[in-house]
């Protein structure tokens, strides 16, 4: 009987942790224990208590619309509000740090209070998320040789206390025991996946410490089901699985971890995707995982219930062990959630509240209205006009006389376009060896040759003949770091290594940068090179705005900017053909709109058309693996 097997406690202790309504008080405060037979309940003032939670992270949710979403949750039933943060876009460059807008930390748990919901608090640091670099700045990857997530490296030690204790900071004060809305603090995420030669316990032990050592308290890490995964789970730590929906992984995570709650910390609804697959499909079968939840009285976290967007160049990417299948992640986070990209409630959503307030029958009653899903609007089609060609784009030399070309970490960048350059002599068509990170376009004089893509496993191409000394650029345009496995340790953008025509190393190479952190400028002068691709821009008339998706199926490959926002990468190998824009990016009156695309055509350029959906047709399939790669 799986209830036997999964709720230790017996079927009444499942039941009456469901029967457990209590919401937090501002300022009153409740203790979150591990309690009842065998200690494997999680306990709320000393009652039985069961986590129904949405995964929503505030950084990838315009801030005006946080309530909103978790409006819908409460009115799904759930109670409880589990978050990431992400170090990298709290701490600048400079070493300064911005919490305002989107970064507010605080206002978002302050807001989870005030809508009568608890919190599970995930500061990582690192956190996976399909992220860029995990969370993690890559400031820490700047030398070749960068142990992370180790106790042994002090650089990375010193950034990641100065980081927890800003963490600290927020969280301390909300704890629940302090009166606040906190639960419990995650320690680190999905460790056991890391698969470094540097793992060790004592790392998450001296998280454990350090977040003791602020009063917080019990905690729980997440982590896949098998033994190799519930290695590194400190003594006294419950354990949540990524996901809990197979009888033999919660046998096998009760057998590990003796004496604490076991629960499914990240229950998906759906998957990731990445550019070149096919779209997002909601993944029916965790219908019946909340169902088996909210009979037994398990507890559960839907990762992600509202996915939002990785905005500007926030998106990670996977690859294997040894760097290859690189494979970057979408600008869209939809996952194939139950509350949409932009606050769209699916089919989903109504069928898992359905399945929630049916098993509450006390609660189904009192239960919230659902929220109205936030408006959208179309925006009529509008062609923005070339302001130049790509390689008039404005450009920073940042070094010169390279005998090997050098990566962005160690000049301090983390993304954007490289232009590298070269003298390349005169000779017979010969084979250009180069390790592009991610994808290149190869010009010799003003002859374009082709591309060299990462996603492909290319790592070079082949020159043609030249009849005189030539200079040969490359135009390298970055994803995001790949953001699961050790490889994160060795993953950088630009040109890799040296670069070698028919076996010949080539040298002197200079290096010019544009980080794409700003709306992109263009120089006057002559056109170098062939005009392919270029930088655009519209001004478009707006009576009236609203959230809206721009249709971006019609360009190639590159970027948009409205009003100065960075949407994010679009690419026309699918599937996300249509950037989401928020209503906060637009306003009455005239709006900028500027494209830098690296094929678009600067004589006949596309339209542009704003859309009510992002498209969501089918067609590919792709697998939902829901972190079961067995």
């Amino acid at each position: 009987m799986m209830l036997a097997v999964l709720t230790t406690t017996g079927a009444m202790a499942g039941v009456e942790a469901m029967k457990n309504f209590q919401e937090p008080e501002s300022g009153k405060a409740a203790v979150m224990s591990f309690g009842g037979e065998g200690g494997r309940e999680f306990m709320l003032d000393g009652k039985p208590f069961q986590i129904r939670s949405a995964e929503i992270h505030p950084q990838r949710v315009p801030r005006e619309y946080w309530q909103h979403r978790i409006r819908t949750a409460k009115a799904m039933g759930l109670n409880t509000i589990a978050f990431y943060t992400f170090w990298n876009l709290l701490e600048k460059e400079d070493g300064s740090w911005d919490f305002s807008g989107n970064n507010d930390i605080a206002a978002f748990i302050d807001l989870c209070m005030e809508e009568g919901m608890w919190v599970l608090f995930r500061p990582g640091p690192y956190v996976c998320g399909e992220w860029d670099l995990g969370g993690l700045p890559t400031y820490l990857i700047k030398d070749d040789v960068t142990p992370l997530r180790n106790t042994k490296n002090p650089q990375f030690m010193e950034a990641q206390t100065r980081y927890l204790e800003k963490m600290a900071e927020i969280a301390a004060p909300r704890l629940s025991r302090n009166g606040g809305p906190i639960l419990m603090v995650q320690l680190e995420n999905e460790y056991g996946s890391y698969k470094s030669p540097h793992d060790e316990l004592a790392y998450i032990e001296w998280l454990k410490d350090f977040w003791t050592q602020k009063g917080a308290g019990p905690f729980y890490v997440s982590e896949g089901s098998s033994m190799h995964h519930l290695r590194f789970v400190p003594k006294g730590v419950a354990v949540g699985l990524d996901p809990a929906d197979r009888v033999a992984d919660m046998r096998n995570a009760l057998r590990i971890a003796p004496g604490v709650p076991v629960f499914s910390s990240e229950t998906y609804p759906g998957w990731l995707r990445h550019w070149g697959e096919g779209n997002w499909t909601p993944t029916r079968k965790t219908l019946d995982s909340v169902r088996w939840y909210m009979r037994d009285g398990v507890s559960f976290n839907i990762f992600v219930y509202h996915g939002g967007t990785n905005f500007g160049l926030t998106a990670g990417a996977n690859s294997n062990e040894k760097g290859g299948n690189f494979q970057p992640d979408l600008t869209s986070y939809d996952y194939g959630s139950p509350v949409g990209e932009h606050g769209n409630l699916t089919r989903e959503y109504f069928e898992y509240r359905d399945i929630i307030l049916g098993a509450l029958p006390e609660l189904k009653d009192k239960a919230p209205a659902v929220p109205a899903t936030p408006a959208t609007m179309e925006i009529a089609a509008f062609t923005p006009q070339a302001q130049a060609p790509l390689c008039m784009l404005s450009m920073k030399k940042v070094k010169e006389g390279m005998d090997t070309p050098c990566t962005l970490e160690s000049i301090g960048q983390n993304q954007g376009i490289a232009v590298y350059s070269a003298p390349v002599p005169a000779g017979e068509a010969a084979q250009l060896t180069c390790q592009a990170h991610d994808f290149a376009q190869v010009y010799v004089g003003d002859t374009y040759v082709g591309n060299i893509n990462r996603m492909k496993g290319q790592t070079g191409i082949m020159l043609p003949k030249r009849d005189k000394e030539e200079t040969l650029r490359i135009v390298v345009d970055t994803f995001g770091h790949v953001n699961f496995c050790s490889y994160m340790e060795k993953d950088r953008k630009g040109i890799i290594g040296p670069v070698t025509l028919g076996g010949s190393t080539l040298n002197q190479w200079a290096l010019r940068v544009n980080p794409l952190t700003a709306v992109p400028q263009v120089v006057p002068g002559k056109p170098q090179g062939t005009a392919l691709g270029g930088v655009f821009k519209a001004e478009v008339e707006l009576q009236e705005v609203a959230d809206t998706f721009l249709d971006m199926a019609a360009w190639p490959k590159g970027y948009v900017w409205v009003n100065g926002h960075l949407l994010g990468r679009y690419w026309n190998i699918g599937p996300q053909e249509r950037l989401y824009c928020p209503a906060s990016f637009l306003k009455q009156g005239k709006n900028e709109i500027v494209v830098l695309d690296f094929f678009a055509d600067v004589a006949n350029p596309p339209s542009i058309s704003g859309k009510h959906e992002r498209n969501m047709e089918v067609k590919k399939e792709t697998k939902s693996l829901n972190n079961q790669w067995d």
